[in-house]
């Protein structure tokens, strides 16, 4: 039991590291969210309070890579919790509504992960905007097809590792 949450916490640790890599950045900073698919992933599989932690935690991490910013009146504002609170939402929602329809098969991890990350990304852009300002290089549309093209290689990966099934989310 504490080995599985030690693996899992491991698991958005990588996820966390490799969203701060350039190894899989396609010009014009278009990078795949790796921690929106851990967060769907364990969503999906482990029902909404899964989806809940690990998206907040995970979106506390990616929020730590932000740093701060500097305002108008000199005061440093760190950005903490635009991703956590995006991630905590669309894992806890995808947990509690969307897991009785997912059937695992490509097409389905695709479509997920798609509408997913964009769903993410745009909480996420639209808190920025209404804490800070507008971020105009800020990629929807790009990282989301990205993120749903590698999807389903990750979801194979994650069930190999953690040993979840798909044929286990329905129960």
């Amino acid at each position: 039991m504490i080995l599985d949450k030690l693996f899992i916490i491991i698991g958005m640790l990588l996820a966390h590291f490799l969203n701060g890599s350039n190894v899989f950045e396609l010009g014009n900073a278009v990078r795949p969210d790796f921690m929106v698919i851990f967060v769907v992933f364990f969503a999906l599989r482990k029902g909404p309070m899964y989806g809940l932690w690990l998206g907040f935690f995970g979106g506390l991490l990616t929020d730590t890579a932000l740093g701060g910013e500097i305002g108008g009146d000199n005061i440093v504002y760190y950005k903490i919790g635009l991703h956590s609170f995006a991630y905590a939402i669309v894992g806890y929602i995808v947990g509690k509504g969307l897991r009785s329809s997912y059937t695992e098969n490509y097409i389905s991890i695709t479509i997920y992960v798609l509408g997913l990350t964009f769903v993410s990304r745009l909480i996420t852009y639209l808190l920025f905007l209404m804490f800070f300002h507008s971020n105009h290089s800020y990629s929807f549309l790009y990282v989301s097809l990205y993120n749903a093209f590698i999807g389903p290689a990750l979801f194979f990966l994650f069930s190999w590792a953690y040993r979840l099934d798909g044929d286990e989310v329905r129960q």
